[in-house]
């Protein structure tokens, strides 16, 4: 299989991005693996674009900016990956048909080895969401303070006038729930000193 298309593609999206968007497009190529994992794994039936279990469905193609938020190491709305090139999405949907024709978890892992390098080599270590979360699936506390930290930026303080001392209600509270992160059926096992997204039955 000839990664040179994906490699391109993910290098230029990630290419110059840090803060929130880093976050999310580092949290979508996560998920994109898991789905690569599931559709060679028969996790899911597959129907052009569509991948059906009894319990749900996801059309990685009308539903593409959601992968992250559905199969990632955050499944926060906030990190739906609303900006995106072209070239990024044909070439992901090219690879996971491409999946679903070979079944071929070795592909998966040759995918997943070369995106690695890609993501370690083009995201700074204060950044590194993604390899943070490959061994278990999910972030260490550390890391789920800086994700909260992104998606949560403090307010400027306000300033305190007579009026605003006066007011008596108390302020509603905007800031939203811990993110989720997966924690379930993903262990790592290395393979050239990277970490695996695999997950076990």
């Amino acid at each position: 299989m000839d990664l040179t298309r994906i490699k391109s593609a993910v290098l230029n999206q990630l290419t110059n991005t840090n803060g929130l968007y880093s976050l999310k497009i580092q949290n979508h190529i996560y998920g994109c693996f898991i789905v690569m994992e599931d559709i060679a794994q028969h996790k899911f039936d597959v129907s052009g674009t569509l991948l059906s279990t009894p319990k749900y469905s996801f059309d990685f193609d009308r539903q593409f900016e959601e992968i992250g938020i559905r199969f990632g190491f955050a499944l926060d709305t906030k990190l739906a990956l609303d900006t995106y090139s072209p070239e990024y999405k044909e070439a992901w949907i090219q690879y996971f048909r491409d999946i679903d024709i070979s079944q071929d978890i070795d592909e998966v892992d040759k995918i997943e080895d070369c995106l690695i390098e890609v993501v370690q080599s083009n995201v700074g270590t204060e950044e590194a969401f993604f390899i943070s979360a490959l061994e278990t699936g999910s972030l260490p506390q550390e890391w789920i303070a800086k994700l909260l930290a992104l998606l949560n930026p403090p307010s400027p303080p306000e300033e305190v006038t007579i009026i605003s001392q006066a007011k008596t209600e108390k302020p509603i509270n905007t800031r939203r729930r811990l993110a989720t992160t997966r924690r379930q059926g993903k262990t790592a096992t290395t393979k050239k000193s990277l970490a695996k997204t695999r997950r076990h039955h």
